[in-house]
């Protein structure tokens, strides 16, 4: 018991951690290796930003700068990754009770059923243990239905345009660039703050169209999603089992 609790203190302290990371990841900027773009990633790793230098046809032409808005991307990306790296190693290092962790309220959530069930309520046990078992069988099915439509979903790819239509953006199912693709006539023209202003725009609305299948989406509309928020709330949970009318 005592390796069990241990093994569990470990869990407990890595998720700790790990979420402490992931809270603290904020805006990330990063450049080409020209120097000529500059990407900014938001919180969740999306591009919220591209700027263009006035400098810019010195290192791309028209068909090759998408691939220095990628290489800014990439460049972004690890920086981020770093940042996050950086932050976990100092949270897993902190001394015993300094790092935030995740409540483990098993036992808890078993009170509150045991409070939110209707003390008079002469249901049958056979009958609540049956909806318990729907439950999980449910649960195990919803499991494979999420998993399959968040596989279909990252790989699923997203496009977006830019408000004059100047700019297409193409991205993954997980926010990652595919592709940008340019009007030359206008590229060859266009100030380098229009240009930038416009990839971002194509970018944002591509972001936009891939949000409605985003993971979260997925699993809250999913009999997953709402076998999870029965599990937190007692009340409705006592109902579904036929313990409280």
């Amino acid at each position: 018991m005592e390796a069990i609790g241990r093994t569990r203190d470990d869990i407990v302290r890595g998720s700790g951690a790990f979420r402490e990371a992931t809270g603290s990841l904020g805006p990330v900027t990063a450049k080409d290796e020209t120097g000529a773009i500059t990407v900014t990633l938001d919180e969740q790793g999306r591009i919220s930003a591209i700027l263009v230098s006035m400098t810019w046809k010195n290192s791309y032409t028209a068909h090759s700068l998408a691939a220095g808005v990628n290489d800014a991307a990439t460049a972004a990306g690890v920086a981020r990754l770093e940042q996050w790296g950086t932050t976990l190693v100092e949270a897993d290092e902190r001394p015993s009770g300094r790092v935030v962790t995740p409540q483990l309220d098993a036992d808890d959530e078993a009170q509150r059923l045991s409070e939110a069930v209707d003390r008079d309520r002469s249901g049958s046990v056979d009958a609540s243990m049956q909806v318990m078992r729907d439950l999980l069988h449910e649960l195990v099915e919803s499991i494979e239905e999420v998993r399959d439509e968040v596989r279909e979903h990252l790989s699923k790819e997203y496009t977006g345009r830019s408000a004059s239509g100047h700019v297409k953006a193409t991205i993954a199912g997980n926010g990652t660039l595919l592709d940008l693709t340019f009007d030359h006539t206008w590229l060859d023209s266009a100030h380098p703050a229009n240009v930038g202003r416009e990839a971002t725009q194509a970018l944002h609305e591509a972001y936009r169209q891939a949000g409605g299948d985003d993971v979260e989406t997925i699993v809250a509309r999913s009999p997953l999603g709402r076998i999870q928020r029965l599990s937190e709330d007692p009340v409705a949970l006592a109902r579904a089992m036929g313990l409280r009318n």
